[in-house]
């Protein structure tokens, strides 16, 4: 067996039996000095009421049965295996208690634990060598029964049945006279009041969480004193929280994770902005009405408790599954404290697990400080890239890389919660309920609030009552045994420190960067070390081989801790995606969406295709490329521009090419023209100069020349019979009467047959 396993088994045997008869004698001295003030209710028996343990009651509807959460069904063991060893019992009550006579309501009963000090000098044990233990009161029902139950607090709340019972705090359900509504009712434990700090903190925390007046939110009614410990006056929610519904369906849809996390930052949002900090989100603080909107119960509270227990401990506390890394290392936490919480419960919704599951608690609480969470489609790859980013940006490790506000996290939510399609809004992870003994361990760590240490905290002197004075012959053995207990454990923490958690628990990474996967698994091998493997596209790594490690090679890492190999896949090549059609901001979307970007653009005029759509694309759609290449496109200007040639004067031939040279097309007609040569354009229409587009037509008329008729026969007519035939042919008609004998015509001029412009003078001579 190991030196350091040796060491601490003999400083644990040795440490539990001393400090355990100590603790006994130190209790029998309390009891005889009198103290007022309400005792603290006696623990529940196994058919008694309500248990609240480390994660506090959820009970069923049913009057008769009490369904209680796994994770509080061990609290009492744990509580006295931890006395056992002069630890504080006092665990966190859970924040939902159910009424079992009110029809499954939830009453809010979360309280952080202030460890109580203890005498840490042996003359507080007994005079008495031994103890006896033969007068035990526990059968007494006296003992058992709780001295506040019908008593009536504030001179308006009747105090009725027992809800739930934690290290910090009892919670009741009571009913208000005044305003005739049931009511929940926490009444601090009797010890708290001991610490001045803790009272005036816990004032000011309930003052403010009841300015919270929101959907969201659990509000708190009223605050007063009952023999000398404060309470608060909550409502009562019918329902459940978020731990029972995760243990009894093991996950929830991708929809109703996302719907619970959209309540509870409308809740952050809003306590944030009156500068209330939560500093305990988490599932069993989150209750799920059976109607209505989500709620989120204890704002402020666990600040209270940690706030004390830091300065009087040198401890913070704090659920460690949930814990920000800034809060375990200078108890110093802000908005974004609560955002990593959240984020932690929301992979937990999606994937019915917390990041670093199994490990212990102080390898936990390394691990937030020191390594990213994996995504949650390592375990679930259905969940989209969007999400992914959205849970690890909330559950940074640094604080300036979560979101700036709680607003801010409910507007990125609500942006991806409407992008995603119904079909995977209802899918949800392969998750069993937790129905067996080894699930309900996970989930009690899981769940579970407890002390951790905090660096540069400042220790304040410890709250003592007077010891009865003790033999002197019990003083030197005592003091004996506590030096040599507190030299042998020291002792045995060191070595355990050193090579669990100090620098002999470290080792050295091998640089493994451009091996194969193959040869940096086997390199791995010897040091014992959890290994991931994460693939990513490279453009200088071939496919299969190691890119880099994190830690990097030369870096150190704990025996415990978890090597990441990036293994390079290669080459990212992507499918050209089809532009046709397509505008210019619509082309450069789905370039963005292939992974890659414009090339060269240019723009000519189409018939068709609409100015600013594409005409063409290299490469075509379809083909497959490197993820960094170009896409050349011609978009199109639209329909071409023409200004039409002037052609009046040219001949027919000359106009009809000049036209159809620019892309017009030629309607033409003719016409009788006495001005213009025959076959010359005599007009146009459109006219020349003016604007018009490809294939637009252009009319001109060409002259036919002048319009000709022959003279008609209109010898040995009469005179008006001749006139009349003349002008019919459209000429004009002059009359030469030489001498008149029969009165007809003898000749004309021009003769008849003679071809003339129509309008011509005939001159017709009449005998």
């Amino acid at each position: 067996m190991p030196l350091c396993e040796i060491s601490m088994a003999i400083a644990y045997n040795l440490g539990v039996g001393f400090f355990k008869d100590w603790r006994e004698l130190a209790a029998q001295d309390q009891e005889g000095s009198g103290k007022p003030g309400v005792p603290p209710p006696p623990p529940p028996t196994d058919s008694g009421d309500a248990e609240a343990g480390s994660e506090g009651v959820v009970a069923s509807n049913s009057p008769n049965e009490d369904v209680r959460s796994p994770v509080s069904s061990d609290s009492h063991d744990d509580a006295s295996h931890l006395e056992s060893h002069g630890e504080d019992p006092n665990l966190d009550a859970d924040p939902i208690a159910n009424s079992t006579d009110s029809a499954g309501e939830i009453a809010d009963a979360a309280s952080a634990d202030v460890p109580q000090n203890t005498d840490d000098s042996a003359e507080s044990a007994d005079e008495d060598d031994s103890v006896d233990d033969d007068n035990s009161d526990e059968g007494d029902p006296v003992a058992l029964r709780d001295p506040l139950i019908g008593m009536k607090v504030g001179d308006r709340y009747r105090i009725e049945d027992l809800l739930a019972r934690g290290g910090m705090a009892t919670v009741y359900y009571a009913y208000d006279e005044r305003l005739e509504r049931p009511v929940a009712v926490k009444v601090m434990h009797p010890h708290l009041a001991e610490y001045s700090n803790f009272v005036d903190r816990f004032r000011r925390e309930a003052r403010s969480a009841a300015r919270l007046i929101h959907p969201s939110v659990v509000t708190v009614f009223d605050q007063g004193t009952v023999a000398g410990s404060g309470y608060l006056v909550m409502e009562l929610v019918n329902g459940h929280n978020l731990r029972a519904i995760l243990n009894s369906e093991g996950a929830l849809t991708l929809d109703q994770s996302l719907a619970i996390t959209e309540s509870v930052l409308h809740a952050l949002s809003l306590a944030h902005g009156h500068g209330v900090i939560h500093r305990d989100i988490k599932p069993e603080n989150v209750l799920v009405p059976n109607e209505g909107t989500v709620k989120v119960a204890d704002f402020g509270l666990a600040g209270a408790a940690s706030d004390v227990s830091a300065a009087t401990t040198g401890s913070v506390m704090g659920t460690v599954a949930y814990l920000a890394p800034e809060l375990v290392s200078e108890n110093e936490a802000d908005a974004r404290s609560d955002l990593f919480s959240l984020g932690i419960m929301l992979y937990e919704m999606l994937t019915g697990q917390t990041p670093f599951e199994d490990l212990s608690v102080y390898q936990t609480v390394k691990a937030h400080a020191e390594q990213d969470i994996p995504a949650p489609s390592k375990l679930e790859s259905w969940i989209p890239t969007e999400v992914d980013e959205f849970v690890c940006a909330l559950a940074s490790r640094e604080p300036s890389d979560r979101p700036s506000s709680a607003h801010d996290a409910l507007e990125q939510l609500v942006r991806i919660r409407s992008q995603l399609p119904a079909s995977l809004l209802e899918r949800r992870a392969d998750v069993q309920p937790v129905e067996n003994s080894e699930q309900t361990d996970r989930i009690k760590l899981r769940g579970e609030t407890i002390a951790l240490p905090v660096a540069n905290t400042k220790p304040t002197q410890s709250v003592r009552t007077k010891p009865r004075e003790p033999k002197k012959r019990r003083r030197t053995p005592l003091i004996i045994a506590t030096i040599i207990t507190l030299l042998i454990a020291a002792g045995a923490s060191f070595t355990w420190w050193w090579f669990e958690y100090g620098p002999g628990s470290y080792i050295t990474v091998p640089n493994i960067a451009g091996a194969t996967l193959e040869e940096g698994q086997k390199a791995l091998e010897p040091l014992n070390v959890q290994v991931l493997v994460e693939e990513r596209f490279d453009d200088v790594v071939p496919e299969g081989i190691i890119i880099d490690s994190r830690p990097t090679g030369g870096d150190q890492v704990h025996k415990s801790g978890v090597i990441t190999l990036l293994v390079s896949k290669g080459v990212e090549m992507v499918e050209v995606p089809d532009l046709s059609n397509k505008t210019s901001e619509e082309i450069d979307e789905l370039l963005k969406g292939a992974k890659l970007t414009r090339g060269d653009t240019t723009e000519e005029y189409h018939e068709q295709i609409p100015q600013g759509q594409l005409i063409s694309q290299t490469p075509a759609s379809g083909e497959t490329v490197k993820h960094d290449s170009t896409v050349s496109v011609v978009m199109s200007k639209g329909r071409e521009p023409i200004t039409v040639p002037s052609v009046v004067g040219m001949t027919a031939e000359q106009a009809q090419q000049a036209i159809s040279e620019v892309g017009l097309q030629v309607q033409s007609s003719e016409e009788f023209s006495d001005d213009v040569e025959k076959g010359v354009v005599i007009s146009q229409d459109p006219a020349g100069d003016e604007t018009r587009y490809r294939t637009d037509p252009v009319s001109i008329v060409i002259s036919k020349g002048p319009e000709m008729v022959e003279v008609p026969n209109v010898v040995r007519m009469s005179p008006e019979e001749a006139t009349a035939t003349l002008e019919a042919a459209g000429l004009k008609v002059e009359v030469d009467q030489v001498f008149q004998v029969v009165n007809i015509v003898a000749t004309t001029n021009p003769p008849a047959g003679t071809m003339v412009k129509v309008g011509s003078t005939v001159t017709i001579r009449i005998i």
